[in-house]
């Protein structure tokens, strides 16, 4: 994001989360609009931001009046021209046990905290939609909510059923305007030090029993602008827990459960439930042909060596016994596509080229829209995750076996098929990981490597981690890597000589040519080097000239290991690793990062080619593959 051309507009600015907020986009060097209550706490924010050289004016305005906010939004375009960012932070905390007043005092926190973000929300997606309508940059709003918006919050109800509003009006607003280039995304705080949670603690009210200090803003800082940057993020609603941690809500598995009274029956019954409007998705209209990407003559050249195709699709009761028929949402980009275009799966360029035309693609999400006799355990509706070749194409009968059930539709779960089952495996199976060693990951910031660094740093062991671009290694940082190296500019040679003396005891190496070289001699004794591909070389194939000269000998006096990790050598695993792995994403504890840059259809497929191999993806790429996708799968993108 170019900060320097951004506009802001934050409510609440002149104290607490709004300063600290006002404050760090200044910093950046965006032009801030300073709106509060009290004035003079809003010229103070201004003053502080001015004083550095930077620009910002100040807005007196009590968001309560819907007449005030427009007024603000009128003097914030007459000061900038344009709006970029609005961050609805304004927010107050009811003082008075809600059972016991006698009065309606608390209507204050609702109006304040709820019904003004959605006034707030309203004026600003305005704006940003007749932006675009002058050819104009969108933008993205941040509604600022609390933990009190997702879980119970005895001690203030009201103030919870504000921010539970807001979360829920995030949920069911965002994917339409998506539509419209508009982002808006839900922050959910646990207790920050503030102004706000000071008076509380002042006036003796019980706080909720976090097990930890209170979070600091510059930590809410961080994660809005961990959002604001992020521009995949559509709908997202991240918690920041007081240990410093974010946790990503995603809709509860089996949040509906049926109830004995009024119980339905029959095919209605199929309906109800989390995957109801899966099922009408993937159901409702199957066509009677396909489209799908087919690998037409071997090149390394994706763009040549592939096209999209037409081909009949069977009727949902024709599927043949034990098959589904899976509508597929979202497929995988990866490096090795390339390979397979190449002909370098398949033993010899003479039996690749005796088996075209044959279906690229390796990995996918979508839902079953029909089952074949003698399939159990699947139902139509329900998420499954493929790992097969072909996987780029609209809709597929596949084995039931091969549909692995999945809690979500989501492109965050086609991130953890190759790329983290790769991980997973790779760590535990070639790399015999333990705890307290010292793990050096290469393209730390891809698709594979995010994943990598995390498991690492979980099993309790000291990451390095390599990447190519500042962005790359802001990444790197949130999701604690301990040294992290941008090549660019840092030698890493240099660097493992002079900090990592003793060498490095398991390396991860997927780039290949001059920086496997350097790894190797970076080897500690007895130290492990796992091989996942050599990324650097694809484009000019696998030529004898690409052998390490010296390898047995740097191997041999280390009592080094060199091992080689090929995925699908290792299926009766995927399941158990799958598991694990979505169960660590829906608890927050493992971070999905997928690429900003959005690809739709699979006519882009070779445009996102290009994109991962340019070496600017930060994260997984997926590409959406259908051409619409249901309301709540819509507000994660």
């Amino acid at each position: 994001m170019d900060w320097a051309c951004k506009t802001a507009l934050v409510t609440g600015g002149g104290s607490g989360i709004g300063r600290a907020l006002c404050l760090a986009l200044s910093a950046k060097g965006c032009r801030v609009t300073v709106v509060d209550v009290n004035l003079k706490a809003a010229e103070g924010t201004v003053k502080a931001i001015t004083d550095e050289g930077r620009n910002a004016i100040a807005v007196e305005c009590n968001v309560q009046s819907d007449a005030a906010q427009e007024a603000a939004f009128k003097r914030h375009l007459a000061a900038w021209n344009c709006l970029d960012i609005a961050i609805l932070n304004a927010g107050i905390f009811e003082k008075a046990d809600f059972v016991d007043s006698k009065d309606s005092s608390w209507q204050a926190t609702l109006d304040v905290n709820l019904r003004a973000a959605l006034v707030g929300t309203r004026l600003a997606a305005q704006v940003m939609k007749s932006q675009k309508a002058r050819g104009q940059d969108t933008g993205v709003i941040l509604l600022m909510a609390s933990a009190g918006g997702l879980f119970p919050m005895p001690i203030a109800p009201v103030y919870a059923a504000s921010k539970a509003g807001l979360v829920h009006f995030t949920r069911s607003i965002s994917g339409t305007l998506a539509k419209s280039g508009v982002r808006l995304c839900c922050l959910c705080p646990q207790p920050v030090d503030t102004p706000m949670v000071s008076t509380m603690q002042s006036l003796g009210l019980p706080m909720p029993e976090t097990g930890a200090s209170l979070l600091t803003p510059q930590r809410i800082v961080e994660a809005s602008v961990g959002m604001l940057e992020d521009e995949s993020a559509y709908g997202r609603i991240l918690m920041v827990h007081v240990n410093g941690k974010l946790y990503e809500w995603t809709p509860p598995k089996g949040n509906l459960k049926q109830s004995s009274a009024g119980r339905a029956s029959g095919a209605s019954q199929a309906t109800v439930g989390a995957h109801g409007d899966l099922a009408r998705w993937a159901s409702g209209s199957v066509p009677s042909k396909r489209s799908k990407l087919q690998v037409h003559r071997l090149s390394s050249d994706f763009r040549a060596a592939t096209r999209v195709v037409s081909e009949p699709l069977p009727a949902p009761n024709a599927i043949p016994p034990g098959h589904v028929l899976v509508r597929r949402a979202y497929a995988g980009i990866n490096a090795s596509d390339i390979n397979y275009t190449a002909g370098r799966y398949f033993g010899s360029p003479e039996i690749a080229a005796k088996r075209l035309p044959f279906d690229a693609g390796f990995e996918s999400v979508g839902a079953v829209a029909a089952t074949g006799p003698d399939v159990s355990g699947l139902r139509v509706g329900q998420p499954v995750a493929e790992l097969a070749y072909g996987a780029f194409s609209e809709w597929a009968v596949v084995p039931a076996r091969h549909a692995l059930p999945v809690p979500v539709l989501a492109p965050e779960i086609v991130a953890l098929l190759t790329s983290g089952l790769t991980a997973s495996i790779g760590l535990q199976e070639a790399g015999r990981m333990r705890s307290g060693e010292t793990v050096l990951v290469t393209a730390a910031a891809g698709g594979v490597g995010q994943f990598v660094v995390q498991l690492a740093k979980q099993a309790g062991n000291t990451v390095i981690a390599t990447c190519g671009s500042d962005d790359k290694a802001s990444l790197l940082r949130r999701l604690g890597a301990d040294r992290i190296i941008n090549y660019r500019k840092e030698s890493l040679k240099e660097v493992l000589k002079k900090e990592y003396p003793k060498g490095i005891d398991l390396i991860w190496e997927s780039v290949g040519g001059d920086m496997f070289m350097t790894c190797t001699r970076a080897l500690a004794q007895g130290g492990r080097l796992i091989v996942i591909g050599m990324m650097s070389q694809y484009s000019d194939g696998w030529g004898a000239s690409q052998v390490a000269p010296g390898l047995p000998e740097m191997l041999l006096w280390k009592s080094a290991t060199l091992v080689g990790f090929f995925l699908l050598h290792y299926a009766p695993l995927y399941k158990k690793h799958l598991q694990k792995l979505v169960a660590g994403w829906q608890s927050g504890k493992l971070h999905v990062s997928t690429d900003a840059q959005q690809f739709r259809g699979l006519e882009e497929i070779a445009a996102a080619q290009d994109r991962l191999h340019s070496g600017q993806s930060i994260g997984k790429l997926c590409i959406q593959i259908a051409s619409d996708l249901p309301a709540h799968v819509q507000s994660r993108m």
